[in-house]
């Protein structure tokens, strides 16, 4: 199975470190960029393309996206138009009507949507859904997830003013961010019904956008939540998150090893990493992963993660594209992440962006598809 990379970023570099590394059949990469693409398809050895057209007749079965943000839909669209299964980095798309299109296309033909959720790999966030599923703090009254890291950490070998994260029309200042927080979030507490958001430039940043991102979240559940992201930052810890139920609370730094679980009957406790459900594939997917940075020196941002008896970050993004490639080749459904998820997540990124225009709270359209 042929198999087109779509960009040569940081995340289409990792893409193909992992696809490489899983051997699906040939692998090649589309960058507009000529000096990208020339130095990204010389690294890893692959055939590169400026063209879209030129890479089309190479006949791909399968297309990863990795571009900017705002990008994503046309090439989504086109690998539709192709026939050609394909697998995009969060947003699938930024507009949900263009969603309910991709939708429409594909009951016509038999092509896999990957929508990507790598966060759903990470063990403590799937320890954290367990917790919660297991009613271990009771119903979820309250939810505090908050995070911050300075857009110029994000590639420190390029200047933050020229890249995609500099323009919140190209999907940065924050707006991709959103909705790959959001995304968790309801993973675990379920849809979001409100919002009364407040974006915010509140730095000298050279960026078109918002530094700061404030959110009132309502859930359908009756929970309420307070949701923060900014890009000023400096020596993040990354993520810290806070839910309190009936029972309990749950609380987790990123920085840490192991997540505070408070009960009212029992007091403190830490749930290590080891208690999420698919640990030892997390920890397969580590000794693997260890193996591939050995042999291949694909250049990765630094993601401020704890790390416990071994486990590795990246290990996620290679069991993410272990399941696309093994869903396009039939193997199995696409399961990780539901196109009625991502429709959720987007329906409630547009009530952010009406709620914060209106400084009023707004209510969350429930459009479905599927």
């Amino acid at each position: 199975m042929k198999v087109l990379v779509v960009g040569g970023g940081s995340m289409g570099r990792r893409r193909l470190r992992d696809l490489l590394y899983l051997c699906p059949g040939e692998v090649t990469l589309l960058e507009p960029d000529s000096k990208r693409c020339q130095d990204v398809a010389a690294q890893f050895g692959v055939e590169g393309f400026t063209q879209l057209s030129d890479a089309l007749r190479q006949k791909p079965a399968a297309m990863v996206v990795s571009t900017p943000p705002a990008l994503h839909e046309s090439y989504v669209q086109e690998a539709i138009r192709n026939g050609i299964h394909v697998f995009c980095e969060l947003p699938f798309v930024f507009n949900r009507l263009s969603l309910v299109e991709i939708v429409a296309q594909v009951r016509q033909k038999k092509i896999v949507l990957g929508i990507s959720a790598t966060i759903r790999f990470y063990p403590p966030y799937a320890a954290i859904r367990k917790l919660l599923r297991e009613s271990r703090i009771g119903d979820p009254f309250y939810l505090e997830y908050s995070l911050g890291n300075h857009i110029a950490d994000w590639h420190p070998y390029e200047d933050y003013r020229k890249f995609y994260a500099a323009d919140a029309a190209l999907g940065g200042a924050g707006m991709d961010m959103l909705l790959h927080e959001l995304a968790p979030i309801q993973w675990w507490l379920g849809d979001i019904a409100s919002v009364a958001a407040r974006l915010s430039k509140i730095s000298p940043l050279q960026i078109k956008g918002p530094d700061s991102h404030d959110v009132l979240l309502t859930f359908k559940s009756g929970c309420r939540g307070f949701f923060h992201h900014d890009i000023l930052e400096q020596g993040t810890i990354g993520r810290h998150i806070r839910i309190v139920g009936e029972r309990g609370t749950i609380e987790w730094h990123q920085n840490q090893p192991a997540i505070r679980l408070f009960l009212t009957e029992q007091g403190n406790r830490e749930i290590a990493f080891d208690q999420a459900p698919d640990w030892d594939e997390a920890i397969s997917a580590s000794r693997e992963m260890a193996q591939i940075l050995a042999r291949q020196s694909a250049e990765s941002e630094k993601i401020p993660s704890a790390s416990g008896a071994n486990y590795s970050y990246e290990s996620n993004y290679l069991r993410e594209m272990r399941h696309f490639v093994e869903a396009a080749g039939g193997k199995h459904p696409y399961a990780i992440a539901t196109i009625q998820e991502e429709m959720q997540t987007l329906q409630v990124f547009d009530a952010i962006m009406r709620s914060s225009k209106s400084m009023k709270e707004t209510l969350v359209e429930n459009e479905r598809v599927g």
